[in-house]
């Protein structure tokens, strides 16, 4: 067992440990649906985007792309264009975080203010440092985790879910996939660490994003390359973007990006081509970034756009 996932699995059940605990603490947190960043619906509203089904010139090759599975599909009408093992369960590292994301936002107030309770103890960078005792804004510690895939921030949010609701965060997890219909899927943690029990698969993590693309909490964050805040003790946090790819590629937007040894690389983009925006998934890949521009270039050379 390598070090990395020896610590992972126990930071997992540190985790796990702090959320039974955490069920037991009364919160002044009120529940309620956020509105933030200027919408909490979906930001798709300038226009309706092409409904005619995109048309295919030249079969792809794809030879010479890495990841086990992978798929590209037309955010708005689901189509998909180019496709690997999209059924085949997978670790999926910190793609985890957007349903992290997704839970907090439908569970709590991301306006509101707490008070970090927990330090990370994993050690497994990227983190924040969030100080035990600071009081930040649930946003601000969002923005963090989705933007810069900070492990402390995922862990943070999730507790304060946790007290918000008096739930475990890990059931919400999973009741918020089933509900969503993810059912080749499972979460143990709200990072991403490696275990068996946290798993998904390409058609399922469609699902996810198509869900969380529609709200601008999300969709906003696409060009973001780094994100900076303070707490109440006035600690300053910040962190960049972990997909590389912005800054050379302005048609490119982030969803997320995710790395583990046991994972390999994952990445989901988004590329506006014609009014339309195309996803690019890839899962359990030795070049992420290579993977996805190598499956935007067929975007161009094997498919109509008009």
């Amino acid at each position: 067992m390598s070090v990395v996932l020896f610590v992972a699995l126990q930071a997992s059940v540190f985790f796990i440990s702090q959320y039974n605990n955490s069920l037991n603490r009364n919160s002044s947190e009120q529940s309620a649906q956020p509105q933030v960043l200027g919408a909490s619906t979906s930001v798709r509203g300038e226009g309706q985007p092409p409904t005619a089904a995109i048309t295919k010139k030249a079969e792809p090759e794809f030879s010479k792309i890495s990841a086990k599975s992978f798929l590209v599909f037309d955010l708005a009408t689901g189509q998909e264009l180019m496709q690997k093992n999209t059924t085949q369960k997978l670790s999926i590292a910190s793609l985890t975080k957007l349903l992290t994301g997704l839970v907090a936002y439908k569970n709590t107030d991301l306006n509101a203010n707490f008070t970090v309770y927990h330090r990370d103890t994993s050690g497994i960078k990227p983190v924040l440092g969030l100080v035990p005792g600071d009081e930040v804004k649930a946003l601000d510690v969002f923005n963090a985790m989705l933007i810069g895939s900070c492990n402390d921030a995922a862990l943070t949010l999730a507790d304060f879910t946790t007290r918000s609701t008096q739930t475990n965060f890990i059931d919400l997890m999973n009741a918020e996939a089933k509900n969503l219909g993810m059912a080749s899927s499972n979460f143990s943690n709200p990072m991403g660490f490696d275990s068996q029990y946290n798993y998904s698969t390409a058609a399922d993590l469609k699902i996810l994003i198509t869900e969380t693309e529609k709200l601008a909490a999300f969709a906003n964050l696409g060009r973001r390359t780094e994100y900076e805040f303070s707490g109440k003790l006035n600690s300053a946090y910040s962190t960049v973007a972990t997909n590389k790819l912005l800054k050379n590629h302005p048609d490119i937007l982030a969803i997320k990006t995710g790395f583990t040894e046991g994972s390999g690389g994952a990445m989901a983009t988004k590329v506006k081509k014609n009014n339309r925006e195309i996803v690019i998934l890839v899962l359990s890949s030795g070049d992420r970034e290579g993977d996805t521009l190598k499956l935007k270039d067929l975007l161009d050379t094997d498919f109509s756009w008009n």
